[in-house]
């Protein structure tokens, strides 16, 4: 058996569903450092699925055993803008024939993980991003954290895989 981390965001852009039982092929990268620590204290995953950073160094293939959601906490700033922009922007793309008007915040929020945080979660597999899903409608967004507050993300996937 061998854990391996799978990001949330490369997984949502363009990875294959996937859930408990089925049989998986995993381009991987050593798990380093860096993932080592973000995964404490719940794991220590031996390898990193990648597809779009980093060329794999091998592939694992074998049975998904189990799936978690590995979420870490972070703690919210919001940093005040150097200058408030006056009343709102207009964003489009050039030669677009759409654009979306937004009233800029007076601040940015900023998300500083926090170590030795993660938890995991059971799932039962992996999907790709909810906008990918016809069935499913968007949640609706949150309101702004305050500043300092402590909220949760998921970061990635933790999948052991029984190779053979």
């Amino acid at each position: 058996m061998v854990d391996v981390l799978l990001w949330e965001w490369e997984w949502a852009c363009c990875g294959e569903p996937f859930a408990v039982g089925d049989r998986v092929e995993f381009g991987v990268v050593d798990a380093d450092d860096g993932v080592r620590e973000l995964c404490a204290p719940a794991t220590v995953p031996a390898f990193v699925e990648t597809h779009h950073e980093r060329e794999p160094e091998f592939h694992l293939s074998g049975v998904v055993r189990s799936v978690a959601a590995l979420s870490v906490a972070h703690r919210v700033s919001r940093v005040p803008r150097a200058a408030a922009a006056p009343g709102n922007a207009r964003f489009s793309s050039p030669g677009a024939d759409w654009a979306i008007e937004v009233r800029p915040r007076p601040y940015v929020l900023t998300f500083e993980r926090l170590p030795a945080t993660a938890l995991l979660s059971p799932l039962s597999g992996v999907r790709r991003a909810v906008e990918d899903d016809d069935d499913e409608q968007p949640l609706p967004r949150e309101a702004d954290p305050a500043d300092g507050e402590i909220r949760r993300h998921v970061e990635g996937y933790l999948v052991t895989i029984d190779e053979g």
